[in-house]
């Protein structure tokens, strides 16, 4: 049986984090549902279009001489943003809209870029620094707006799912049977994979186990670098025959039993 634990909206927990953005900090802890809140206040038509929308506005280039014209024009011309709207003065009110309600991640943007322009780097939490230059582009000398955003939320990302990565492991080494009916085969950006035994309390207790290094990643992250998390870290579970995610049953504590049937039910196994 194949698992797969996937860090549940990685990137913007992140940037939460590091933006302290009070409306972001409230919404992740009480499990709100912000794609479908944000699909209303943005005014897009999907809750899909506002998820993949808020992923691309972390790193968006909101803040050069366009300001929000920028972000907005390639919107517009987006093949996953076209059939929303092609207009630019369409995305940048919905832009507007995303800054009002997180102002926190407003200021943080802005901050950063400050930073890498008076000091030529940007510090993570985790000790790591992002040296920055003036670049020249299309023949314009100007600072990578875009890289300053990414960078930071990007490795301290990777921080996190190392820690996770390094919990799943000692943990597991202490289960009988691993490297024999536990393997831990693959870590691809923010998740973990594993091939383990077809024994549902085997899977049962991995898949917990999982969820249970993600949830620890703020208390370790403490522990070894001594900055407090305040944005609790989660993860999807998955288990299936196969590691194509459509093809494979979400963990649900409450309803495991059922989900392990059919599982094996639609793989052609008895139960």
């Amino acid at each position: 049986m194949l698992l797969k634990a996937d860090a549940s909206q990685l990137e913007w927990r992140v940037k939460v984090f590091l933006a302290q953005d009070p409306v972001g900090m409230k919404e992740i802890n009480e499990e709100y549902p912000i794609h479908d809140d944000n699909q209303k206040v943005f005014g897009l038509p999907t809750k899909t279009i506002a998820k993949i929308f808020l992923y691309r506005i972390i790193f968006a280039d909101s803040f050069g001489e366009k300001g929000f014209r920028g972000p907005a024009f390639a919107y517009a011309n987006d093949a996953n943003f076209m059939g929303t709207s092609t207009s630019a003065k369409f995305w940048e009110k919905v832009i507007e809209r995303f800054y009002d309600k997180y102002k926190g991640v407003y200021s943080n943007s802005v901050n950063l870029i400050r930073e890498a322009i008076e000091t030529g780097r940007v510090e993570s939490p985790s000790g790591r620094f992002y040296n920055y230059q003036i670049e020249t582009k299309s023949g314009r000398n100007d600072w990578p707006r875009t890289k300053i955003l990414n960078h930071i939320v990007q490795g301290l990302s990777a921080d996190f799912v190392m820690i996770a990565r390094r919990l799943i492991y000692q943990r597991l080494k202490q289960m009988k049977g691993f490297g024999k009916t536990i393997l831990l085969i693959n870590t691809v950006h923010d998740d973990c994979e594993l091939d383990v035994d077809n024994d549902p309390e085997l899977v049962y207790n991995i898949c917990t186990l999982n969820q249970k290094a993600f949830a620890d990643i703020p208390k370790y992250f403490e522990k070894y670098y001594g900055t407090k998390v305040n944005v609790p870290m989660a993860a999807e579970i998955k288990f299936g025959f196969s590691l194509y995610e459509p093809e494979m049953s979400k963990f649900n504590l409450n309803t495991f039993d059922e989900d392990w049937k059919k599982c094996l039910t639609q793989n052609g196994l008895s139960i």
